[in-house]
């Protein structure tokens, strides 16, 4: 996976979407997410063949390879219009790749039309984002009443460096409206520098009206 360290170095995804998909790190990342995604959520049941899934800064789609079985339709967005076109590439049935940021003036339209979810997952998204809390808030109204919205990033145990705390995310996901259902560390992930522990953030929608 790239760390933020290697983000800042690119000047976009868009670098790295030819190779995504080979990158073992990447694959492994997803895996185990989609692993915790199943121990907290359970979301193989036949209720959720008629439920809708916002992949938000899906890439190349490794995680939604894994989603679009399991439901009605999975919304996969990403700012990299090169992560896109590798997954439209894979024409995966029930999944339909758009290429939108939530950030940008002239996509907000687009974006606001991306609504009626029952689940949103971000898989090592939002330590990326310029305004992690903005975006939250955001994609909250995107949720369906009931609905859940599940986050890993890169643990930032100490409050410095890359990633994300506990304690942010906790906030991040109270001022967005939603419950915490859980936050914690999810799995680990062995990088350059050694093993990496990756958090869950789990939220509910619980009082949308």
């Amino acid at each position: 996976m790239a760390s933020q360290l290697e983000w800042r170095m690119s000047d976009s995804w868009d670098d790295y979407a030819d190779d995504w998909d080979a990158n073992e790190n990447a694959r492994t990342y997803a895996d185990c997410a989609f692993a915790s995604l199943i121990m907290h959520l359970g979301i193989q049941g036949p209720e959720w063949q008629q439920r809708r899934i916002l992949d938000f800064g899906c890439g190349t789609g490794l995680l939604t390879e894994k989603l679009g079985p399991l439901v009605e339709q999975v919304i996969a967005v990403d700012t990299s219009q090169k992560m896109i076109d590798r997954l439209v590439e894979k024409q995966l049935a029930n999944v339909v790749p758009v290429c939108v940021n939530f950030d940008d003036d002239h996509d907000r339209e687009l974006a606001s039309g991306l609504t009626g979810f029952d689940l949103i997952v971000a898989s090592s998204v939002c330590s990326f984002l310029p305004d992690y809390e903005a975006t939250l808030v955001l994609l909250a109204k995107s949720l369906n009443a009931g609905g859940h919205f599940v986050q890993w990033d890169w643990l930032q145990a100490t409050g410095e460096g890359d990633g994300l705390s506990v304690n942010r995310v906790v906030d991040a996901i109270g001022k967005a409206g939603l419950n915490c259902v859980h936050a914690g560390e999810a799995f680990t992930l062995a990088t350059g520098q050694g093993e990496a522990p990756v958090l869950i953030g789990v939220a509910a929608n619980v009082d949308k009206n």
